[in-house]
C-alpha cells in the first residue's frame, strides 16, 4: 500500500512538474510572438520607404533606390532567394564587399548576393554606401551563424536548458527581491516609527506621522517592483538570445534599454542648467515675498504707513502682491522647467489653463468681491454685523469667503459675492472704539402707558454692567398697531469683545422680563376679543421656582401684592 502511495505521489509530482514546463514554454512562445509580432511592425515603420532584406528576423539590408529595371522590392526579393540558397549550401560563411559599375557588391564565400547601390542612402541620416554595405556584410555574417546554429539540435538543447535555469534563477530572485524588500519595509517603518513617536506632539512630523509611514512602506513596494521587473526584463532577453531566431529581438530590446537610458541621462544632464535657473529665480521670489510679508505686517501693526495702505487693508494687499509675485516667477521660470519646449507640455499648459479658465470664473468672482470689501471698508475684523441672517462678529475677511463667529458656538463661513450682494448691517461703527449698537424690540397693549414702558426698558438697561452709560440707552416706538405699540429699546454695549453680544443681548431680556414682572405689566398683545380675568404676570415669589435655584447671595424675595 505504502510503495503504490509513493508511485501515485511521484507520478503525480511528475506531472505537475511537465504541466508547469509546459506552461512555461508556452508562456515564452507568446511573449516571443507577439515580440516577433512588435519588432516586424517596428521594423516595417522605420523601412516604410523602402523593402527591407529580412532573413531570420534580422535585417541585412533595406533598398532604396531603382536599379536599372528593378524596382527596391524585386532587389530586396532577389537577394532573399539567393542568399536562402547560399545557407543550404557548403560554406565558410565569409562575407566582403566588393566595388562595381552600380554600387557596392557583398558576397558570401565569393559569390556576389545584392548590390549596394548610392540610392539606398539617406542623405538627411549622413548615411554612405560604403557604411551601409559594410554593415550589410556583417549582418549576413550574423544570418549564416544563427543559420547554421538553428540546424545544431545540441545548440538548441543546450539554449533550453539554460531558459530553464534562468527561469528558477529568476522565480529564486524574485522570492528573495520581495522577502528582502518586506524585511526592508518592516525595519525602515519601525525605525520612522521610534523617530516619529520621539517628536513632541505638536510638531509637524509627528502630526503628518501616518502620512510618512504611508510613503516609506509605499516606496520600498515600489522598488521592489521596479527591481523585479528589470530582473524579468534581463531574464527575458537573455532567453531570447539564446535562440537565433529570437536573438534580434533580444539584441533590439537591450538596445533599446540602453538607448533609453542614456537618453533619459542626456535630459537630466542637460535640465540641469535651466533647473538650476528656475531655482534661482524661486529663491528670489520666496526672499521677495519674505520682504512683502514684513512690511505689510508693520503696516497691519501700525508701526509704518504707506500711502492708502492701513492695517484694514495690508492682509488683502499682502496676498495680492505675494500671489502676484509667484505668478511673475512661474511665468518666468516656465521657459527653464525641464520639458517645457516639447508639444507635450505645451499642449498640457493649454488644456490646464482652459481648465483654470473655465472652472475658476466662479472663484475669481469670489477674490474680486473679497477685494472690493476690503477696500470699500464695508467691514473690519471684529466688527459685529448681520448679513441676511447671520449675525455675528468678523473673524476673517478671506480672498474667499467672510466668516462670522455668532457667540452660540459656531461659526458661518460666508461667500464673498453672496456678502458683497446683500444689505450688511454694521453694529460696530456707530460708537467710538470697541463697542457695538444692540437693539431689542418689544409691543405693549394701549392701556399701559408709553412713558411707564420707556421707563421700564431704560430701568432695565441700567441693571447690565456691559451697557454702557454712555451714548445712553433710549427708546423709540416704531410703530402703533392695531392691538399694541412696537417699542423698541436701543443700547451700547461696550464689551471688549463683540462676540459677547449673544450674553448682553440675553440678559437684557431677562432684565426687561423682571422689571416688567415687578411692575405687573404683562408682556403681550394679542388678537383678543376681551381682557383675561388674571394679569399674565410672574410675581417675584415664584421667580426662582423649581427647579430653578435662587443664588446664595440674592436676598429672599418678599411676596408681592397682587393687583
Amino acid at each position: 500500500m505504502s510503495n503504490n502511495l509513493v508511485l501515485e505521489n511521484h507520478v503525480t509530482r511528475s506531472l505537475v512538474s511537465a504541466a508547469s514546463y509546459r506552461w512555461l514554454l508556452n508562456a515564452y512562445a507568446l511573449v516571443v510572438a507577439v515580440l516577433m509580432a512588435a519588432t516586424s511592425m517596428s521594423v516595417a515603420a522605420e523601412n516604410n520607404n523602402g523593402a527591407p532584406l529580412v532573413i531570420g528576423n534580422r535585417t541585412i539590408h533595406v533598398f532604396r533606390a531603382t536599379l536599372g529595371a528593378f524596382s527596391p522590392a524585386e532587389r530586396a526579393e532577389g537577394a532573399r532567394q539567393r542568399i536562402t540558397r547560399a545557407l543550404d549550401s557548403a560554406g565558410g560563411g565569409w562575407t566582403s564587399v566588393k566595388s562595381a559599375d552600380q554600387g557596392l557588391l557583398v558576397l558570401l564565400d565569393g559569390v556576389p548576393m545584392f548590390t549596394v547601390a548610392t540610392g539606398d542612402a539617406r542623405k538627411l541620416s549622413s548615411e554612405t554606401p560604403e557604411d551601409l554595405a559594410n554593415d550589410a556584410s556583417r549582418n549576413l555574417q550574423k544570418v549564416w551563424r544563427e543559420a547554421r546554429e538553428s540546424r545544431d539540435p545540441r545548440v538548441t538543447a543546450l539554449a533550453i536548458a539554460k531558459v530553464f535555469i534562468a527561469a528558477l534563477l529568476l522565480a529564486i530572485a524574485l522570492t528573495v527581491t520581495f522577502k528582502g524588500f518586506q524585511s526592508l519595509r518592516g525595519i525602515v517603518t519601525a525605525r520612522l516609527t521610534a523617530r516619529l513617536n520621539a517628536l513632541p506632539v505638536a510638531e509637524l512630523g509627528a502630526r503628518m506621522a501616518s502620512l510618512f509611514l504611508g510613503i516609506a512602506s509605499r516606496s520600498c513596494v515600489l522598488l521592489a517592483w521596479l527591481v523585479s521587473l528589470f530582473l524579468i526584463f534581463v531574464a527575458l532577453t537573455y532567453g531570447l538570445e539564446l535562440f537565433a531566431l529570437t536573438r534580434p529581438i533580444g539584441e533590439n530590446l537591450s538596445g533599446r534599454l540602453t538607448s533609453l537610458v542614456i537618453q533619459i541621462l542626456h535630459s537630466a544632464a542637460g535640465a540641469v542648467p535651466g533647473m538650476v535657473v528656475a531655482v534661482v529665480i524661486f529663491l528670489a521670489t520666496w526672499i521677495a515675498t519674505q520682504v512683502s510679508s514684513e512690511v505689510f505686517n508693520h503696516v497691519a501693526s501700525g508701526r509704518l504707513k504707506i500711502g492708502m495702505l492701513d492695517a484694514h487693508t495690508a492682509p488683502a494687499a499682502r496676498r495680492i502682491a505675494n500671489a502676484s509675485l509667484w505668478l511673475f516667477a512661474l511665468a518666468m521660470a516656465y521657459p527653464y522647467l525641464p520639458g517645457s519646449q516639447t508639444e507635450a507640455f505645451k499642449g498640457l499648459s493649454v488644456i490646464l489653463g482652459l481648465m483654470v479658465s473655465i472652472g475658476a470664473s466662479g472663484l475669481i468672482g469670489q477674490v474680486a468681491s473679497g477685494v472690493i470689501l476690503v477696500y470699500t471698508r464695508a467691514l473690519s475684523l471684529g466688527e459685529n454685523v448681520r448679513i441676511q441672517e447671520c449675525e455675528g462678529t468678523v473673524t476673517e475677511l478671506g480672498l474667499f469667503v467672510t466668516r462670522l463667529r455668532t457667540g452660540l458656538g459656531e461659526e458661518v463661513a460666508l461667500p464673498n459675492a453672496l456678502v458683497l450682494a446683500n444689505v450688511t448691517r454694521n453694529f460696530s461703527r456707530v460708537t467710538q472704539g470697541k463697542g457695538f449698537v444692540l437693539d431689542t424690540a418689544i409691543t405693549i397693549g394701549y392701556d399701559t402707558p408709553w412713558r411707564q414702558v420707556h421707563a421700564m426698558l431704560l430701568e432695565a438697561a441700567g441693571t447690565i454692567p456691559d451697557i454702557a452709560r454712555e451714548p445712553a440707552p433710549y427708546v423709540v416706538q416704531t410703530a402703533l398697531s392695531d392691538f399694541y405699540v412696537a417699542y423698541k429699546l436701543v443700547v451700547y454695549a461696550g464689551a471688549e469683545k463683540p462676540a459677547a453680544s449673544v450674553c448682553v443681548t440675553s440678559d437684557l431680556h431677562t432684565a426687561i422680563q423682571d422689571v416688567f414682572n415687578r411692575n405687573h405689566v404683562q408682556i403681550m398683545s394679542p388678537h383678543y376679543q376681551r381682557d383675561p380675568v388674571a394679569v399674565k404676570i410672574v410675581p417675584e415669589s415664584d421667580w426662582y421656582a423649581p427647579p430653578a435655584v435662587q443664588p446664595a447671595m440674592s436676598p429672599k424675595l418678599p411676596q408681592s401684592p397682587k393687583p
